[in-house]
């Protein structure tokens, strides 16, 4: 699956998103079957609710100068690379029809 924009592009670009304005920037190509999920799955839902609350704490941590910022950062990327890939099995799993 290719992507139009880079996770840390977007990342940099958002502030404060909701719940489905992330993944349908970071999966432009995806908005049918996005759509489809989010109003079947509770689940996908969820997954993109925590996808969004991860990127909101890693722009934070990124402008922090507390010191566990660096471990943070760290963190937080690594919880949305697993969440993406959550998001592309669910939507690789959608009948395009």
């Amino acid at each position: 699956m290719a992507f139009s924009v880079s996770a840390r592009t977007l990342i940099s670009r958002v502030t404060m998103i909701d719940k489905a304005s992330y993944i349908n920037k970071r999966f432009p190509d995806q908005k049918h079957r996005i759509d489809l999920l989010m109003a079947q799955d509770p689940e996908f839902t969820n997954i993109c609710e925590d996808l969004a609350d991860c990127v909101n704490a890693l722009q934070h941590w990124t402008k922090s100068k507390e010191p566990e910022a660096e471990t943070r950062v760290g963190e937080y990327r690594v919880l949305i690379m697993e969440l993406e890939k959550e998001i592309i099995h669910a939507l690789d799993a959608v009948n395009p029809s």
